[in-house]
């Protein structure tokens, strides 16, 4: 593209690091014509995706950053785009981000000060980078991403998360393939159009053709590192946070796969480091927007990301020693029912208080016509069960869409009239309850099975009937015995406006959003065919002396 394409921006193409290595990195530069003459701060981004996307499917394009008075550099990493070199998902980004710091900062026109930007992927190779410490590095964005990538990205509590591991796995395979021109590339080709088959291909462990010997081999070792282990422990940066002293504009969604990622995230570092911000949006990981699943989360839901991070950068990176306080701190949540931004000084919000509804029936929960009930004041009635069979698996909250999981504000009303999962409903509300933090569910359950999961979610019943999904919680337990389990469930904000109802369902799938449970003990990913799943009977107790129950933290409307 010619340098003269982009009114008031002059794009550099190509341009190119040589590591110590030998290895050759290829990157675009932006810098702004119309604002002086620099020199200007950096804001440097690294992806695997092809470096003229530059993220732009939740972001302004990089001129726009330009015009803002940034110099931007938009790089392919290793093995990727037209960057030399073999690709292994996260392994190369602290080595490659920290010479790729230091280079950019060193660019004409740069005045040696470099903030990173990015979500998902890029998230994670600015904070990999930064744990060289580069000394150009003053600020960064990790947006949508996961400070421990197996709690917070591939798998809930042990549970695989199975649709988005599968479908990024794919989509990343697919390039390697190109690249080398590997017999696979035929198949992932094939593949790309309906990469949701494979929920349901089976065995997991063995997956073609995800795990076929001619591609990289990340797919087949996050499937055969089930549990953490030192595989996981090379990416758990939430072990490494007394490395990361810089200040992080953080961002996650209410219905992003990796919510808990990046709260998990923004509380570790806001605990150890000042001046750590988070914006907690409606949104899902893509797009960035007011309309999610169904729900329309009005004006304030639109994206103003853009205009919030050019203000925080040019606070860090404008001068030496940056001027006043920065212009975001603490915590801004959108409230759902609300749908209006709240200020708080860190998240959780201080001064909530745990409420209590706990479960009660006479017996038959099952279904939302049954006679499951949230009561305020006490548990009661007999135990509720359910029989969990995996290949008639409860669906994700917004069901099995081709395969992948469908995840936002649906209305789970029509899923909650299966008999295959248990539903609680309080009484209409008699006042508006404002919900912020982090949900839980004490459940007491016994199951027939020596290995299975329970999965709970938390719904907002409208008066006409809607249950519009909030989050989710899901576990994996022993339970031959009668055991207690404490479902944390996704972080939140919700208002509850007078006449709603809270509801739960309880559960022990999501598919294909998390992988099935075969209830005999083997690891999910070995299970070579639907003859291996057995059913499994879910008892949930709840009485005095077994109070299951929801714990919410409620705020003062």
């Amino acid at each position: 593209m010619p340098a003269s394409a982009l009114s008031g921006v002059q794009i550099e193409n190509g341009v190119s690091l040589t590591l110590k290595d030998g290895i050759r990195l290829v990157a675009d530069v932006y810098r702004p014509t119309d604002l002086g003459s620099g020199p200007w701060p950096v804001l440097l981004m690294r992806q695997p995706y092809g470096r003229d996307i530059a993220s732009t499917v939740v972001y302004a394009p990089p001129g726009w950053f330009a015009r803002k008075g940034f110099m931007v550099v938009v790089q392919d990493v290793r093995g990727r785009g037209d960057s030399d070199g073999d690709f292994y998902v996260f392994r190369n980004e602290t080595a490659d981000g920290y010479e790729s710091v230091l280079w950019a900062a060193g660019l004409p026109g740069s005045n040696g000060r470099v903030g990173m930007y990015g979500f998902s992927y890029q998230g994670s190779t600015q904070l990999l980078a930064a744990l060289g410490r580069p000394q150009p590095l003053r600020a960064l964005a990790p947006h949508m991403t996961a400070f421990d990538l197996y709690s917070g990205w591939f798998y809930r509590n042990g549970i695989l998360q199975l649709s988005t591991t599968l479908g990024w796995g794919s989509q990343m395979l697919r390039e390697d393939s190109r690249r080398r021109g590997a017999a696979s590339e035929a198949a992932l080709d094939e593949n790309w159009n309906n990469s949701g088959r494979l929920t349901t291909t089976m065995p997991l462990r063995t997956i073609a053709p995800l795990t076929n010997a001619d591609l990289p081999g990340y797919v087949a070792d996050w499937l055969n590192h089930a549990v953490y282990d030192e595989y996981w422990r090379e990416f758990d940066l939430l072990q490494r946070i007394e490395d990361f002293a810089l200040p992080m504009f953080h961002l996650s969604g209410w219905y992003d796969f990796y919510l808990r990622g990046s709260v998990d995230g923004y509380r570790a570092m806001e605990a150890r480091h000042p001046n750590q911000f988070l914006l907690a949006a409606p949104w899902g990981h893509i797009p960035w927007g007011s309309q999610l699943g169904g729900a329309d989360f009005g004006p304030a839901g639109v994206s103003s990301v853009d205009e919030q991070m050019a203000a925080w950068f040019h606070h860090w990176l404008d001068h030496e020693v940056p001027v006043g306080p920065p212009p975001l701190s603490g915590c801004r949540y959108f409230v759902l029912g609300e749908n209006q931004w709240r200020d708080a000084e860190s998240w959780p919000p201080p001064g909530a208080v745990s409420r209590h509804w706990y479960l009660a029936s006479q017996g038959r929960a099952n279904s939302r016509t049954g006679d499951g009930r949230l009561d305020p004041a006490s548990p009661g009635g007999p135990d509720d069960l359910f029989n969990y069979d995996p290949e008639v698996a409860v669906q994700a909250p917004g069901g099995n869409q081709g395969g992948h999981a469908g995840f936002g504000a649906f209305d789970l009303s029509a899923q909650q009239q299966g008999l295959n999962l248990l539903v609680f409903t309080s009484a209409p509300l008699i006042e508006p309850m404002l919900v912020a933090g982090h949900p839980r569910c004490v459940l007491h359950v016994t199951s027939s099975a020596p290995e299975t999961d329970f999965v709970v979610r938390l719904s907002r019943v409208l008066p006409n009937g809607q249950a519009v999904f909030i989050c989710l919680g899901a576990v994996r337990a022993r339970a031959k015995e009668a055991v207690e389990l404490d479902v944390p469930l996704d972080p939140t904000a919700v208002r509850f406006s007078a006449g709603d109802r809270l509801r739960i369902d309880i559960a022990s799938s999501a598919f294909p959003l998390l992988v099935r449970n075969p209830n005999t003990g083997a690891d999910p990913a070995s299970v070579a065919k639907p003859g291996e799943f057995k059913r499994a009977l879910q008892i949930v107790h709840h009485n005095e002396a077994r109070p299951s129950r929801l714990v919410l933290p409620v705020l003062p409307v």
